[in-house]
This record gives structure tokens, sequence and C-alpha cells, in this order.
């Protein structure tokens, strides 16, 4: 009897390696040959292909001659995770957009992210505003004009979306005004502060655009009967002028019950203010001005936000065929949901915004 034959035992590969060294073929170029930033594309899109550290270590062994051990593999790809190079993108909640389409179908757009993380929403809300200048693209708008307002989800918007910006040279107006439309509140948090954003554009990388910038220089909380003349002093009023130019409004807001929401913290400066503000019911703010359960309420408190916009302004606003996008994530600080002043915005007499993008908690809980 013949003696049995020893069965080598055949390690499993995952499906995602399996198919890639399908797809591969033999490559001339040694892997000592790319730069850091080619070998991290490489390992970065075996990763996200599905494949475990030592899977990677092997393909690219086999791919590019070389003798990688799979601990190498781990700093290129923090590496790029630090460059924030990798982002995780949440799939849209398909369900509640279409129950927000049906029951408020005046919006022009609607965005849900299925996540319960402030930056995700950020992220949709970039690739709102690049969809809408598409929009303009198509109408042969050369020059379109983009007021942003202050807060951590508009700053974080505004810089995924210069991240994004480069990839759609051609195919949106080539020139773009960007304007900071109120000013900054935080001194402790600066960085809130719209005329900071414009520095995410500043790079060579932006070469496929023209864009400039108008900033808004002036005091953050001004007193309400000094408004106007502040308005029209020599410091504001070019800034104020420009606003009137603007196409798109990007802005989100903050419930008044959330005790991290920059607005109610400068209305507790003020005893008398904050409690005009509790007497009226404020829901929350949109342009760092309050907002009641279905308009704007009356600016009655002795000291206001320092803003080119009046939210009574708005709906003039769109039946002249300019655009609004409402932004809602989770607070920054405690990750509490936007539900409240979602729900005010949405039942509000006069329409205050047209294009929607929130997470999914927040739209669960006005839709119950």
């Amino acid at each position: 009897m013949c003696p049995k034959k020893a069965i080598r035992k055949k390690r499993k590969t995952s499906p995602a390696a399996q198919e890639s060294r399908k797809e591969q073929t033999t490559s001339r170029v040694k892997w000592d040959e790319l730069d850091s930033r080619e070998q991290m594309s490489v390992v970065c899109n075996l990763f996200i292909n599905g494949m475990k550290f030592s899977e990677i270590a092997n393909t690219i062994n086999q791919t590019y001659h070389t003798n990688l051990k799979r601990e190498s593999t781990y700093p290129i790809l923090m590496n790029a995770v630090q460059r924030k190079w990798i982002r995780f993108v949440p799939p849209p909640e398909y369900e509640l957009e279409m129950r927000l389409r049906r029951q408020y179908a005046w919006l022009d757009d609607v965005r849900v992210a299925h996540s319960a993380q402030f930056q995700d929403i950020a992220g949709f809300g970039a690739e709102a505003l690049i969809e809408l200048l598409k929009k303009f693209y198509h109408q042969n708008k050369d020059v379109v004009h983009i007021g942003f307002a202050g807060g951590h989800a508009i700053r974080k918007l505004t810089y995924l979306f210069s991240q994004m910006l480069p990839q759609f040279e051609g195919k949106l107006p080539s020139r773009l005004v960007l304007h900071a439309l109120v000013a900054g509140f935080d001194i402790h948090e600066p960085r809130t502060d719209p005329n900071t954003f414009f520095s995410f554009f500043q790079s060579s990388s932006m070469h496929g655009f023209d864009i400039e910038f108008v900033g808004l220089h002036a005091p953050s909380r001004v007193k309400t009967e000094e408004f106007r003349n502040i308005l029209e002093s020599e410091d504001i009023c070019d800034s104020s002028r420009a606003a009137k130019k603007v196409d798109i409004i990007v802005t989100s807001g903050t419930c008044w019950g959330d005790e991290h929401s920059s607005f109610r913290k400068y209305m507790q400066k003020s005893e008398t203010c904050f409690k005009i503000l509790d007497r009226q019911n404020c829901v929350g703010d949109m342009l760092w001005l309050p907002l009641g359960n279905e308009q704007p309420l009356p600016l009655e408190t002795e000291i206001r936000a320092m803003t080119l916009f009046e939210l009574n302004d708005l709906p003039n606003f769109i039946r002249r065929g300019k655009k609004v996008l409402l932004v809602l994530s989770p607070c920054f600080y405690c990750n509490q949901t936007k539900s409240s002043i979602l729900k005010a915005v949405l039942n509000q007499k006069e329409h205050l915004i047209t294009h929607l993008v929130a997470d999914s908690r927040t739209v669960r809980n006005v839709l119950i």
C-alpha cells in the first residue's frame, strides 16, 4: 500500500485579494521606483478594496518584485489618513429622502446621510453645493457668487468643497466669488468665522478656477437700534453691496435648547435678551438669527448678530431664482440632533430654503 501523501492545507484568501490578483499583471516597475505618494495610492486602493494588511503586502511583493513586510504598510496608510486622503462616505438614506420629498414637495433637493456623525453630513453638503454649481454651469452662468454663514458645520463643508473642486474643472462655472455673510462670534474658536474659510482656497491646485473673496470685517454682536447705521458704515457697506449679487447661500442652524449653540451663548450675555427669546418661544437660529415655529422672530432684543441677510429676506431671494442650502448635522460637541430647528424651517409660512442636507437621526425624528 502506498503511503498517504501529505496534504498541504491551502491558505484562504479574501475574495477581494483573489479578484485583485486576477486583475494584476506583472509590473516591470519596482516598488522603490515609486515615490511616497505613488506608493500611498497603491496601498490605499488595495485597502479600500477589502484586503488585509498581509494580503496588501503579498500583492505588492508579487506585482512590484519587492519584499515588503506587512508592518511596512501601516505607516503608509496612516500617512494617507493624516493627509485626509481617505474619507468614510456614508450611504444615503433613500427612504427618509423620499418621505421628505413627498411631504415637502417644494424643496428643490433633499439629501439624507445615513450617519450620526457631524463630519459625514458636511461631506454630503459639499456634494450638494457641487451639484448646484453644475446647474448654474448648464444655465451658461459664468460667474457664481456663494455666501457662507459661519460655524463648525459650514467650515467642514467648505474645506471638503475646496478639496473636491479641482476634480470638476471644466464642468462648473470657472469664476467663483465667495462671500462671508456673518461676522465671527466665538473669540475662543475663531475658525468658525467664515472669513477664515477662504484660506482653504489659497492653493495652486485651484488653477482651473478664478476665485475671488468678499470678506466681512465687522463686530459679531451689535446693538439692534444701531444695526442699520453700522451696515451703511464705510467698512461694511462694500460687503453689504456685494452681497446683493449672491446666488447661493450656504448655512446651518442650531437648536435653542442646545447649550453649545453659539447663538444661545451670545444671547446669554444679556439676561434681558435671553428672556425675550424664551418668551417668544425661540426654536433656534439660522444665519445666527432667531427663528420661531412658523416664522422668523421679530428682533426685539437689545443685541443681535451682524449679518448681511435677514431671514425675512430669504423668501424673496428664492423667488428671484436664488438658492439656499441648509446643512444640519448633529452638534459638533455633544452629537445632539437638530430635529427641532429642522421641523421649524420646514413648517415656515414662507419658504426659507431650497435645498436640504441632514443626518438620518434628525430627519427620522421630524417624520415620526
